[in-house]
């Protein structure tokens, strides 16, 4: 597993701990004079720590109170896109952050909600002293982070003072988190007691609360947002070998790769076509099979309107029958179906109701069943007779004849009974 090694830069002093493994392997802590030259002082430091060359030590640097400033802002534009917000922040960092004749880079922002973030703005001058101090010791910063934010990592408790050097850093934690910080003077944290560690920092012994910025750094996540980023570029004659042997790889990967391009996309080529080819044959199963049931239903409509044609109406038939009967004519009993009727009539002689039935379309055969009776109705002697016919519904239904309106008097029945019986 790589090793981690965290830098921290403060006003008098620069400490390194390095981690493998979530375990320190290194801890080492140096002076820096009012004169000294800060990138001296860390060159001199990573020279004598026990740090492998390959693969190179992820390096991230911590800078103290002194020379960060670290803030909750709130008021921004309620968006959640952190490069964004870290765009206003930077371009607005004279509103944020006091500057004091000092250059300032700011970081990127850790959005708390929409419109409010933690950011801060670092002392440019340092950041640029310690990437050269790093390069000269064969390394490279790659992230720079304020020390509060990374106290939490290392110390327990939700209250920390920091101090470094004239100023003291008053830190509330939450759940490990920067909660929120000020500045305070360095009397007002003198008498501050020693944090409690976490147990691989304290194996340094009483006074390793000390490395707590360091650790922390060693141990900060990749997903940290509020880092800054440097853009870290080497120097021609300071490129390792190792990044020569691995771009003469990559040469030779791209030569071979130029090679057999050509081949690769004619095969490509080939499966694309097999592939449209087999979405056409789909597309025409489906037609095919879609054409076919097309087909169906076309038939299925058109017997379902043949027999539409055929049929015709018991009531338009009974209307006929009434009118056809002759005065004086009283209607018993009628019944229909789909082949044959019957009526039963009260009339002055029964003769007479079987030749108007022959005029009415559709009634075939008409003839008289049955006994002829005599019955009074009314002081009037009447003859009770049964008339039965056959009924071609083709021509009931037929285009023109009166039964041709029948579905403008609701569906039909096969059947009908007008005296209430039901029908044979």
């Amino acid at each position: 597993m790589s090793v981690s090694l965290g830098i921290a830069v403060g006003a008098d002093r620069i400490r390194a701990v390095a981690l493998n493994a979530g375990r320190i392997i290194a801890a080492t802590e140096a002076q820096v004079g009012p004169g000294d030259s800060l990138s001296a002082a860390v060159t001199e430091l990573l020279s004598g720590a026990p740090l492998p060359r390959f693969p190179r030590p992820k390096v991230v640097v911590a800078l103290g109170p002194s020379l960060a400033q670290t803030r909750r802002i709130a008021g921004l534009p309620p968006l959640d896109d952190g490069r964004m917000l870290a765009q206003v922040v930077r371009e607005g960092a004279g509103k944020f952050f006091l500057r004091n004749g000092v250059p300032l880079a700011t970081t990127g922002v850790r959005i708390v909600e929409p419109g409010t973030v933690w950011a801060a703005a670092l002392d440019e001058r340092a950041v640029r002293q310690v990437e050269a101090g790093c390069r000269a010791a064969g390394l490279r910063a790659d992230r720079f982070v304020p020390a509060v934010a990374v106290l939490g990592r290392a110390l327990s408790g939700d209250h920390v003072l920091w101090p470094d050097g004239p100023a003291v850093a008053d830190v509330q934690l939450r759940g490990g988190e920067l909660h929120a910080v000020r500045r305070l003077s360095a009397a007002q944290g003198a008498d501050a007691p020693a944090p409690a560690a976490v147990p691989a920092l304290a194996k340094l012994g009483e006074e390793g609360w000390r490395f707590a910025d360091a650790y922390g750094a060693a141990s900060l996540p990749d997903y940290e947002p509020m880092v800054l980023r440097p853009a870290g570029a080497a120097a021609p004659g300071d490129v390792p070998r190792w990044r020569m042997a691995l771009a003469g790889c990559a040469l030779a990967a791209a030569v071979v790769f130029a090679a057999v391009a050509p081949v690769l996309r004619a095969m490509r080529a080939e499966d694309d076509a097999v592939a449209r080819i087999a979405a056409v044959q789909d597309r025409r199963r489906a037609a095919s099979d879609t054409e076919r049931e097309l087909a169906r239903i076309t038939a299925a409509l058109q017997e379902g309107a043949a027999w539409d044609q055929k049929r015709y109406s018991p009531t338009l038939l009974l209307a006929d029958l009434t009118a056809a009967l002759p005065p004086g004519t009283a209607l018993v009993a009628f019944r229909a179906d789909t082949a044959t009727g019957s009526v039963v009539a009260l009339a002055p002689r029964a003769a007479t109701v079987v030749q108007p039935l022959e005029k009415v379309p559709g009634v075939v055969s008409p003839e008289i069943v049955g006994p002829v009776t005599r019955e009074a109705l009314g002081g009037r002697e009447l003859e009770r007779v049964m008339v039965r016919f056959s009924i071609d519904a083709a021509r009931r239904a037929r285009p023109g004849s009166s039964a041709a309106d029948s579905s403008s008097l609701g569906a039909p029945a096969d059947t009908m009974s007008v005296d209430g019986e039901a029908a044979p």
